[in-house]
């Protein structure tokens, strides 16, 4: 979906309102995009800092990715991401700030090192921008051993008349 007016109302509404009953109606419209296949696949969201997850009190990537684990019966992974840097708030930022902002922001969770590998999986995000975040997650999960990963999200900030999915593939 292309981020505009209606679409940005619907992910502010659940990022900073509160209303993580949309994370379902996000969902209930992403499930649509999934692949048929899907043998080792597993859903896990791009994760925030501890210090905006205590702010917030949730992350709304993991809200949307549960409600598409629920519809779907894909197995949802919650903390396979760690994002060990804190970075500031991407509203505003231009891309060559965005990727310094994240640069070196993302690691795989201790306890997921070694169980990445092969792994299939699907990052939840809510909207993708310029890719900066995106791109941080993908970069550690591919050194990882992932053998696949498509970013899902809610909607995607369009340059120009170039209307593109709101899903990437990223072959490992």
């Amino acid at each position: 979906m292309k981020y505009d007016d209606v679409s940005a109302q619907v992910v502010l509404r659940l990022k900073y309102g509160g209303k993580i009953g949309l994370a379902r109606v996000i969902a209930r419209q992403l499930v649509r995009h999934l692949p048929d296949d899907h043998a080792n696949l597993i859903i896990t969201p791009v994760p925030l800092h501890w210090t905006r997850m205590w702010s917030r009190t949730f992350n709304q990537s993991a809200l949307i990715g549960q409600e598409l684990a629920a519809l779907s019966g894909i197995p949802f992974v919650p903390d396979i991401l760690v994002r060990h840097k804190r970075t500031p708030t991407m509203r505003g930022l231009d891309v060559r700030r965005r990727k310094k902002a994240v640069g070196g922001a993302f690691a795989v969770n201790p306890k997921w090192q070694g169980r990445v590998k092969g792994l299939r999986l699907m990052l939840i995000d809510d909207v993708f921008t310029t890719g900066a975040t995106s791109d941080g997650c993908v970069s550690v999960l591919k050194r990882n051993g992932a053998s696949w990963v498509q970013i899902f999200c809610w909607a995607r900030a369009l340059r120009g008349t170039n209307h593109q999915p709101a899903f990437i593939s990223r072959d490992a």
